[in-house]
Formats: C-alpha cells, structure tokens, sequence
C-alpha cells in the first residue's frame, strides 16, 4: 500500500528543512482531537455515518444524507472549553494539538467564506477552530490542523468519474471499465478551486500554524498527488506558512510518514503513528487502553524514531469523556518522572524488539525493557564505542551488568517495573546510530510480512568464512535487512540445507527475495537456511530476516 518514488520524483518535490522538523522530532507525542456531528450519535466520524461516500471510496455508513445533515441544528457544545482542552493536553504530557478542521462529511468547524455548511451556522455560532487556535497559540503549544481533502458532501468533489470505474477487490479498489479511462469528473476543477480556497483561508486566518495534516493516502494507488494538484497546494501552504511541516497524505513524500493504528518501522525519516484509546478515532464508550499499554507505544515509537499522535474526542456537548481523561492525565504523571528518557531522544542505537526498546541523547541511551528473557537483555556492544556506566532510572535497586568483546548483559531486577524497567547508560563517545540504524525501509511495506528474526554474528561465529542461519523450519522469508554496509558479503539460501541458490552478493543493506530475486510474481521464498559468505573475516554482523 505504500508509495514508491523515483529518486527525481522525490528530488522535485518541497519539504521542511531539517532544521524546521527538529521541534517535532524531539516533542515525540500530540494529540489528536477527533471531533465533529458524528459525536451526536457517538460514533467515529463520517465512515459509519454518510450513508453516500463518493468514488473512489465505496460502501455505506448509516445514516442517509436526509438524516445526519439535520445534526448541525443541533450543534451547541454547551460545555465547549478551548483552554481547558489545551490544558488537558498540556497536563497529559503532549507537546502539540492536530485538530480536525474538516473531515470527509464536508462540515467545516471553521467560519469558513467558501460554505454554509459550517459550524458558525449552528446554535453554537463561535469559530470553534479559532478558539482551539488562540488558546494553542496562548499556552505555547504547538498548533496543527487536519484536512481531508475527501469530502463526500461537497457537489464537485469528483477525483474518478464514477461513470468509467468500476470496484475492484484489492488495491486501488477500482479500474477503468471496458473501453473508458479512469478520468476525474467533470466537476473536480470546480472542488479544486474550492479547496485552494478553504485551504489559504486555514493558513491565513488563525495564526501560526505548525501542521497541516492532510488524509487521502496513496493507498496502492486510490489517491494519487495530481488528484489535489498536490505539489502546487503544498507549496501554497509553505508559501503562506514559513517553517510548517506537511505530512505525507497528498500523495507527495511530504515531511514525515504516517503509520495508522500500529507503531511504525524504525527508521531514520520521521513518522508519526496516529492511533487511539480503544479503536475508535472519535469518542466511543467502549472500553480503553490502559495507562501501561499507551505509555508502552509512546515508548516503542521513540525507540523506532517517531512519534505518536494520540486520538480522541469529546461528547456531543464538548466536554470530555472523566475516565478517558484521567487515563491520558496518569500517563501525563508518568512522563512527568521519566520524560528526559523519552523527550528530545532519537531511536536506537538497537533496533527495537517486542521485548525492549531504546532511545539516546549525546553520551546517554536510556533502555526501556519490558520483558526479561531468561531473567536477562544481551545485546551487541557499540561500534567504536564503550558503556561507563549503568543504572535503574525507575528502580532503586544496583543493575547487574558486563560488557564483553561483542556483547552487553543486563541481569533483570529482582521486582521488573510493570511498565518499563528503564535502564541509563552512559558512554564514552557520543552514540551514533548511522551503524544500527537504516534509511527508510522497504520492509515497512505490509507485502512484506514481518521481522521473524534478529542476528547478530559474532566474530568468533564465522568457520571458513561462512555461517549457516537455520530457521528451525520452512518460512516464507521475503527479504533481508543488514544493519550496516557489508562489502565482499554473498548469500544463499537452501530449503534442505543440501542444495542452495540464489547467491547474490550483498550490495544494499535491503535484499529483497520477492521483488529482485524471487520475481515480482512470487511472494518470497521458501526457505529454512541462509548461508552467509565472506572474502573476510568480519568482526560483528547484524541482520534481520523477514517473512509472511
């Protein structure tokens, strides 16, 4: 599902500067304010309620058009506080707010010059996203607005003419029907004009603004940049807003990316995972994550380089949910203690497992271990590179600890802390990560299953210049990951351990068995043994092998 670019594709396209992205790599978690009509009904917004959803989207929600664009007659969000919001936030331990501006049931919660449609038309009557904006810009939070350029309210909005399409089971979901070609209607210039429109007024009439999150994803080819006339808006938006970062929902690459519902791939380019309390974007009474688990992604994302965007919503009345509050504040309590472990942090220098995670700072790397295997943590030692010092940061009992040739052990405590044991190291060079850490990953892309394994050979591990990594049984491996350049390597791979093929020579840090070996039409290879060869002997190597 994920979009590929050319390297002159990506070279033409308009990002923020690294010096721009800084604030937001080290803020590391936002909230994300899910809020609008369906709040009327308590249900997520637009996808369970519009009744009629416009090509290329297919399907029904519940509600018929008759029905909830009543809804706004009945807007009065009597409970309705920007700053105590803010407030929330702020206590929570987030850094910055994405509110959403308009979703793609069309309703603007602005006071927009360019519909009716909007909130100011309510009995509420207030510029709702104006307040939300002031009292950001009060409290010194950062401000983001969300847009979706979706709109299945809108009379224009015509991205694929529904009259040359027709649905399709996979990825893009549709394809041009006999004869015809997938074209935009006839009225998409008209939404285009709208949306450059409402878009300069965003950018123009509330501030600063430090986000713009858009969402129509490529999605295996759904949505696509000249849908949007998506290079020319974003560079409106840069234009009108010096030093805002744009996310990667235009079909453009955009400033960072935006695994949903997941943490991300840890890599080096920023992404954020926007995920909820308990599934639902809006507000629902379902049952919600607890403190523990959410503290646990924020810290899983940091230790994989991104930061998390935390959704939720209010009650139909603006106020919100006691007891969803309350679970945000606990987590709030705990960054309070142990933020200078995760704040201002970059991933790494370990790829992050399911059983620990870390992060690092100049000549520190804070450990966050959630379980012990075998009561004990060993990893690789740090390239040119030495540990001084170690302690608990949430514990008070003395670590047991060693670090040999190629590895670092951690004896786990007597009593591990529920969440994280948070381990600080101190080094005696500052930690760099360019030998643990890769660019963006192929295998971020879902066709590529999962990590099922994580090697680190050790010196002394090498017989005759090769080793033999055996999977215990037959998987389908779709690629490997090393976690540094490695000339002069070759590998093969064998499902019996007798008769081997594929001998490739390693010239990238990513090998993919399904798109350059296997061919694009076989989904990996089924293998149980790698074998791995060298002109040299090499001191440490580091890899990891993926499957689905």
């Amino acid at each position: 599902m994920n979009q590929r670019f050319t390297q002159a594709e990506w070279n033409a396209s308009n990002f923020a500067t690294p010096k721009e992205m800084e604030w937001f790599n080290e803020a590391r978690y936002g909230m994300f304010i899910t809020f609008g009509l369906s709040a009327y009904v308590n249900k997520d917004l637009s996808w369970p309620i519009l009744y009629t959803r416009k090509a290329p989207d297919s399907g029904h929600g519940s509600y018929p058009d008759s029905v909830w664009t009543k809804w706004p007659s009945m807007f009065r969000l009597e409970k309705f506080d920007a700053k105590e919001w803010v407030r929330i936030a702020q206590d929570a331990g987030m850094k910055y707010i994405v509110v959403i501006a308009k979703h793609h049931d069309g309703f603007h919660l602005w006071d927009t010059e360019y519909s009716d449609f909007k909130i100011t038309n309510t009995p509420f009557k207030r510029d709702y996203l104006k307040e939300l904006a002031d009292a950001c810009h009060q409290a010194g939070m950062k401000f983001g607005i969300y847009y979706s350029q979706r709109d299945w309210h809108h009379p224009d909005y015509a991205p694929v003419d529904p009259s040359k399409i027709k649905e399709i089971a996979d990825a893009p979901y549709y394809e041009a029907l006999p004869g015809r070609k997938v074209t935009p209607g006839t009225s998409h210039q008209k939404y285009l004009a709208y949306q450059f429109n409402v878009v300069r007024e965003l950018c123009t009439k509330y501030g600063k603004v430090d986000i713009f999150w858009f969402d129509a994803a490529y999605w295996g080819g759904m949505f696509t940049a000249d849908m949007w006339d998506a290079e020319r808006l974003t560079r409106m938006i840069r234009k009108l807003q010096p030093g805002i970062i744009i996310n990667n929902r235009t079909g453009l690459p955009g400033d960072y990316d935006t695994p949903e519902q997941r943490v991300g791939t840890y890599q080096e380019r920023p992404w954020e995972s926007c995920m909820t309390l308990n599934g639902s974007w809006a507000y629902s009474p379902a049952p919600i994550k607890s403190a523990s688990v959410l503290i646990r992604e924020l810290l899983s994302s940091a230790s994989g380089n991104g930061n998390v965007l935390l959704s939720w919503g209010a009650h139909w009345n603006g106020q919100f949910d006691v007891s969803q509050k309350q679970t945000l504040l606990e987590i709030g309590q705990w960054l309070k203690k142990y933020g200078n472990t995760y704040y201002g942090t970059k991933g790494g220098p370990w790829i992050p497992e399911s059983n620990y995670g870390a992060t690092h700072r100049d000549h520190k790397i804070f450990l966050y271990v959630y379980q012990w295997k075998n009561k004990k943590l060993s990893l690789p030692v740090i390239a040119e590179n030495k540990i001084l010092k170690a302690s608990f940061v949430n514990l008070s009992e003395k670590i047991s600890w060693k670090q040999n040739a190629d590895s670092l052990i951690f004896t786990a405590p007597a009593i591990p802390d529920s969440i994280a044991s948070i381990i600080e190291l101190t080094t005696q060079e500052p930690v760099k990560t360019n030998f643990y850490l890769v660019d963006k990953s192929i295998f971020s892309d879902p066709a590529y299953g999962k990590r099922i394994k994580t090697c680190h050979i050790k010196a002394t591990s090498w017989i005759n210049n090769q080793i033999i990594i055996d999977l215990n049984q037959i998987e389908n491996v779709t690629g490997l990951g090393f976690h540094q350049d490695n000339k002069g390597l070759e590998f093969s791979v064998s499902a019996d351990g007798e008769h081997w093929e594929n001998t490739t020579k390693v010239s990238n840090r990513e090998i993919s068995l399904t798109t350059f070996i296997a061919g694009a039409a076989i989904p990996g290879k089924e293998i149980r043994y790698i074998r791995l060869r060298t002109g040299s002997k090499l001191q440490q190597l580091g890899f990891d092998i993926y499957a689905k």
